[in-house]
């Protein structure tokens, strides 16, 4: 017992009194290249931009791909030369193609509208670091 009072008695003041480290103070963007270097410029003022920008870019793409599916249907319906089958085929494809468009449509209006109940837009998204 006596021993390790003695030891711990010796190594307090070393940890009490214990220096930052030395890897601290470095940071690694300091000799980034390359895509590091893309990475480093990244921040929570700006990733956040970047996210609405990606998340407007799918909302995009997704209304093109199913416009673009309701127009193939409507050209299923007109080639289907009268065929019950073919015909019942491309109204799926229509009715597809407009619940698609109201989910994207509604998928877009709800993230506005929980972004907006917090103070923020997908045009000026803002991600605050988290501090300890």
């Amino acid at each position: 017992m006596k021993n390790k009072l003695i030891i711990l008695a010796a190594t307090a003041p070393y940890l009490i009194f214990a220096q930052s480290a030395f890897a601290d103070s470095i940071s690694p963007c300091d000799n980034a290249q390359g895509i590091s270097q893309v990475l480093c410029k990244f921040t929570g003022n700006n990733m956040g931009n970047i996210i609405g920008g990606i998340l407007n870019v799918m909302f995009i793409v997704a209304i093109i791909f199913t416009l673009v599916y309701l127009v193939w249907g409507g050209l299923r319906w007109i080639l289907s030369e009268g065929d019950k089958t073919k015909v019942a085929e491309a109204r799926s494809h229509i009715l597809a193609a407009v619940i698609g468009l109201i989910v994207v449509f509604l998928s877009y209006f709800i993230i506005t509208l929980i972004l907006s109940v917090f103070g923020l837009s997908l045009s000026n998204l803002k991600i605050s670091p988290i501090t300890p």
